[in-house]
């Protein structure tokens, strides 16, 4: 049987190992939040990479001493178009909730940026109207009970005003060395010797991380007029 989890966990991280969720696991430590991490582990569909997002979400949460979940999907699939790691999400967060009725989750905290927020706000919607049914027993949310209501947690979006190089140039001033555990990349993947996998550097999101690095490592800072030093 599983580790039970601990009654004063009171948030959600969505872990995926890439820039965006490490950003999100920064941001909850630092709030304040006693989060735990939940990551999702699809070989079927990804292949290596897979693992290569697995062990660079588990090092993120042990350096930030935050527990890793893993939900793991095992479905045959032929291919990667369309697979949507959202949805996969939303299965294992409401499993997460409704199945440990005494932990109450008060945000869950997703690492969207500006280019990617809104896709994730509309596949979060009907999720929570179907945990609200179930917990009051009705088929229309007409009959949800407002308690219920309250007890749903808050889906935080901190960093879907910022753009990916701005999120780089932050997680440099806030955590370099989480920054350094970032993985994105989603072509194919080969062992180096010593045993780690190597990005391909050659698929969209390899050259959109290294694009982000380089506009946030050639960005100055622009001071307004009239302000002052604080």
């Amino acid at each position: 049987m599983a580790e039970k989890i601990r009654e004063d966990i009171d948030a959600i991280v969505n872990l995926s190992g890439g820039l965006e969720c490490a950003a999100a696991l920064w941001y909850a430590v630092a709030k304040g939040y006693n989060p735990v991490a939940l990551h999702l582990y699809n070989k079927e569909g990804w292949g290596n990479v897979a693992d290569a997002q697995l062990a660079a979400a588990q090092e993120q949460a042990d350096y930030m001493g935050v527990r890793l979940l893993v939900d793991e999907a095992n479905m045959p699939q032929q291919n990667r178009k369309n697979n949507y790691p959202v949805l996969q999400h939303l299965s294992a967060i409401s499993t997460l909730m409704v199945g440990n009725p005494f932990v109450r989750f008060k945000a869950i905290i997703w690492g969207a940026n500006s280019d990617d927020s809104f896709r994730q706000r509309l596949q979060l919607k009907f999720p929570f109207r179907a945990i609200a049914c179930g917990w009051s027993q009705t088929l229309d949310p007409h009959g949800i009970k407002p308690h219920h209501i309250i007890k749903l947690p808050t889906n935080v979006f901190p960093f879907e005003w910022m753009q990916k190089s701005e999120l780089v140039a932050m997680l440099l001033k806030a955590e370099p060395k989480l920054l350094e555990m970032v993985w994105s990349c989603t072509g194919e993947l080969d062992l180096m010797s010593n045993g780690k996998y190597l990005p391909c550097g050659k698929c969209d999101k390899c050259i959109e991380l290294t694009y982000s690095k380089k506009v946030a490592w050639k960005s100055v800072h622009k001071v307004q007029e009239g302000s002052f030093k604080e």
